[in-house]
């Protein structure tokens, strides 16, 4: 254990050993931060992805030239020939490639400090924070195996191997949620997307990214993440320790094929016999509110503007999509309802109600006014008969908007149910207009909070990489 210890030590210092480690790792912070931060203006489903999945499943190119280097370098040599146990050296150098990827989790932690302060912990990312680590495990154990296959004098081949691992595994998690979201999770393409780990273990937690089904039982999909992780890491070591030399491989033919037929089982035991039964009911992301009868797509028939503004060229029942509301804010605007009716007719006996779901103040203190618009291209409201009005009546309502309860950092819509009766004409019988949009709302500060979090770790790593410039210059 002394030996490890010592191996591990120095390894880890050897990796951060050179000119421009710590400016990498700053480098590589930053726009993962600058990324994720963005991204959490759309939800965090966004920033999980791309925080908690994306980056993690890149730990296996990472590994695959980690392990790779010291060939490349000549540096195994000294493993070979020197007192020390290759066994040693070899745990020593996956105990390094977990710290840097400990480091990583430990990276997330300010980012999601801002996040609970505002939202709490939801659902996907209670799942996220297990999904990672996972998923960083897995693509070590299988980076590892891939650099030690590849005993050449350039790590190029190695990584590159990496990255198309890398591409497939992420590539299959959008397949796997397309085919359940069609229905075809048990089918042979279906099968084939529970190659990747990341696939699995998301399977394993019993939650989805974009669909509603996930399986109903996960025992046999454990027992193929653990023979993925497993017999990743025991034919890493294997072969590392049983069948190559210090330049060359040292294998008889029998063992060759054991190898490859090792390596086919890692990819085809999980495909064969994986949980595919999805028959269970996904559980929510979070207290999102279902958008019944809102299509985000389209014209609509209301319309939300600063005050005083016209009717913009472009509208949809997203009433806000171009700029959101701030959660907890008071914000004044127009509520522009189309209606129905050609402007040459008159329009008497207008009342108009407005209200909003889940958290959504909406507070009307005008009345309603009403003014005529035309509309181009086919854009306006049909009438009764079917036709598009050209000319047609615009009632504008002053509202004041405040939503609130947010249950995530961004992309919280609110539903806005608007219901109005007027008269066409004196005496005529009451008409009715209901219409059904949404606001779009974001915590205002929490992008400017999550920046300077996610900016944390980084400064600390470009103050460090300007010392080691300082003292080597």
């Amino acid at each position: 254990m002394g030996a490890i210890v010592t191996l591990y030590v120095e390894e880890l210092k050897a990796a951060m050993r050179g000119r421009f480690a710590w400016l990498g790792v700053a480098i590589v912070l930053l726009a993962i931060g600058g990324l994720a931060t963005v991204s959490t203006q759309d939800g965090s489903l966004d920033y999980g992805i791309i925080a908690y999945g994306v980056v993690p499943l890149a730990f296996v190119p990472f590994a695959a030239g980690a392990i790779a280097g010291p060939r490349a370098n000549r540096f195994v040599e000294s493993v070979f020939t020197a007192p020390v146990e290759r066994r040693d050296w070899l745990i020593a150098k996956i105990l390094v490639l977990l710290t840097f990827a400990a480091a990583y989790y430990l990276a997330l932690i300010p980012m999601l400090l801002v996040y609970t302060r505002h939202i709490g912990l939801p659902f996907i990312m209670r799942k996220f924070l297990v999904w990672t680590p996972g998923v960083m495990i897995a693509s070590i154990a299988v980076g590892t195996l891939i650099g030690v296959l590849f005993i050449g004098r350039s790590i190029a081949a190695p990584t590159a191997a990496g990255m198309g691992v890398l591409l497939a595994y992420g590539g299959l998690i959008p397949l796997q949620e397309t085919m359940v979201a069609r229905g075809d999770g048990a089918t042979r393409s279906g099968h084939i997307a529970l190659a990747s780990p990341a696939v699995l273990l998301k399977n394993a937690l019993g939650f989805t990214l974009a669909v509603g089904s996930i399986p109903a039982t996960t025992f046999l999909t454990w027992i193929s993440l653990g023979f993925i992780v497993i017999g990743a890491l025991v034919l890493a070591a294997w072969v590392f320790l049983r069948a190559q030399g210090v330049e060359t491989w040292e294998t008889s033919r029998g063992q060759r094929w054991l190898i490859a037929l090792a390596i086919a089982a890692i990819i085809v035991v999980p495909v064969v016999l994986a949980d595919t039964d999805y028959d269970a009911t996904a559980p929510a992301p979070n207290l999102a509110p279902t958008l019944r009868g809102i299509f985000t797509r389209g014209s609509g028939s209301l319309a939300l503007v600063p005050s005083g503004r016209q009717l913009p060229a472009r509208w949809s029942p997203l009433l806000d999509r171009e700029a959101p509301l701030g959660t907890d804010e008071r914000t004044r605007q127009d509520m522009l309802l189309l209606l129905p009716v050609d402007a040459a007719q008159s329009v008497a006996d207008l009342h108009v109600q407005i209200g909003g779901d889940n958290g959504l103040q909406v507070t009307t203190e005008l009345a309603p006014q009403l003014e005529a618009h035309a509309y181009s291209n086919d854009a306006g409201p049909a009438a009764a008969d079917g036709h598009r009005i050209t000319n047609g009546w615009i009632v504008r309502v002053p509202v004041t908007l405040m939503p609130g309860k947010p249950w995530d950092i961004g992309g919280n819509r609110y539903p806005v149910n608007v219901a109005a009766t007027y008269r066409v004409a004196p005496g005529t019988e009451t008409r009715t207009f209901n219409a059904r949009a949404a606001v779009v709302a974001q915590v205002s500060s929490a992008i400017y909070e999550m920046s300077v979090a996610s900016s944390v770790l980084p400064l600390i790593c470009l103050v460090a990489a300007l010392t080691r410039w300082r003292r080597t210059r």
